[in-house]
């Protein structure tokens, strides 16, 4: 029985996720003129050096070359990438697969590229980002697995030849210039940070199979826990778990809740000792986030209390002390005291200083602004008192919160 036509662009979809799943490779279509190159390595050659041209068979590929070609290139910037030629015609439709790395990337290796290629050390703080986050690979079980792959839906591919391009020492002119690099670091972050929204709202949706699809594409992209040193993945798990906890500042969850449970998780992360402890962690935050949007909610509250909980969540900067809202809301201070503390299971300054952090945190997530006006933001004047209240809950001073997701 004949099998019926797959064209390039049905089979690339298979190809990508599989490929995607199985090795954290993303790979896009490449169609002539081949326009898009740049893509297979982010932009990191062009950063690095600028305008430059290469016999290369990544920038430059010959009409008479055979088809049906799996091209192993080898950059001089320390990575590999794969193009492979999937038709049988003078400018063949390809696909290409982003950078990898056939073993891990370490500080001297990548002390050493950057030496190599001219890229000045105040920036290697950028460089270890892209290299601690590039997958690692086993090439022969990588092509193998292509090559049945692909085979499977372009019969003519079981004729394909390996062809590996090595140009780990063609020479470049250096020209290395600040603003590509900040272009090349900003757009990856943008990437990432896309990623990290997309997760965020699916957790605030309370639909935990989108918001795990999700969190898996941002880890792919941009953490490697068998790579990246165990310092590092305790300062992303927490930012990932301070993000994920604002986000439900958006939800009808009480926030006692989220700052609970943000809590353990932040004791979790800088109590571990080892990486691989921390490997699960992201889809369990993730989970835990999840079910507190489908389990709790003001919905169990008076109207009273409710009012009161909406009223506090809008005059943040306002002042909020027993007396204000019980002039408010004209109830006898003791009896809204007591019934605030019997429905929420907090005082009400207890749950007000609580609701000011994650505020907080919300602002150190997404603004640039400093540490005074975050704590003039959420209500407090006393800079020191906000410190130490967020010290309580957080686990770490506002600074050292700050300088973290600076880095």
């Amino acid at each position: 029985m004949a099998l019926p036509y797959i064209s390039v662009e049905d089979c690339l979809p298979i190809v990508r996720q599989t490929i995607l799943d199985t090795y954290k490779i993303d790979s896009f279509l490449m169609n002539y003129p081949y326009s898009d190159l740049e893509r297979l390595d982010m932009g990191l050659r062009k950063m690095v050096w600028g305008t430059y041209s290469t016999n290369s068979a990544i920038f430059s590929l010959s009409p008479e070359q055979d088809a049906w070609q799996i091209i192993i290139l080898k950059s001089v910037l320390g990575f590999y990438n794969l193009i492979i030629t999937v038709t049988n015609e003078e400018h063949p439709t390809m696909f290409g697969f982003m950078p990898f790395r056939t073993e891990p990337a370490t500080p001297p290796v990548i002390n050493r590229i950057m030496r190599e290629n001219g890229i000045p050390p105040q920036y290697t703080a950028d460089m270890q980002q892209f290299y601690y986050n590039l997958p690692v690979v086993e090439m022969q079980s990588l092509i193998t697995t292509l090559q049945h792959l692909i085979t499977a839906f372009i019969p003519g591919f079981a004729n394909s030849h390996i062809e590996h391009v090595n140009y780990t020492s063609e020479q470049h002119e250096i020209d290395f210039n600040e603003e590509r690099l900040h272009k090349f670091t900003s757009d990856y972050l943008a990437a990432i940070a896309e990623h990290l929204n997309l997760c965020g709202e699916a957790v605030a949706a309370g639909n935990q199979t989108l918001a795990s699809e999700r969190l898996k594409v941002l880890l792919d992209s941009s953490f490697s826990f068998t790579d990246t040193p165990l310092a590092q993945l305790k300062e992303r798990l927490a930012y990932l778990n301070a993000f994920l906890s604002a986000k439900l500042m958006d939800t009808q969850v009480h926030p006692s809740y989220i700052f609970n449970q943000l809590h353990t998780f932040q004791l979790r992360i800088y109590e571990t000792t080892q990486a691989s402890e921390l490997q699960h962690l992201p889809y369990e935050i993730v989970r835990k986030y999840c079910l507190l949007v489908k389990n709790f909610t003001y919905d169990n509250y008076s109207y009273l209390i409710r009012s009161v909980v909406n009223y506090i969540n809008q005059h943040l900067a306002s002042e909020l002390s027993l007396a204000t809202l019980a002039a408010e809301f004209d109830k006898n201070a003791s009896y809204l005291s007591n019934e605030f503390k019997k429905e929420v299971g907090d005082t009400l300054t207890t749950y007000i200083n609580k609701h000011r952090i994650l505020a907080s945190l919300r602002y150190f997530n997404t603004t640039d602004m400093s540490v005074a006006e975050v704590s003039n933001a959420v209500g407090y004047t006393d800079m020191g008192y906000f410190s130490r209240l967020f010290r309580k809950y957080v686990g770490q001073s506002p600074r050292e919160y700050k300088k973290m997701l600076d880095k």
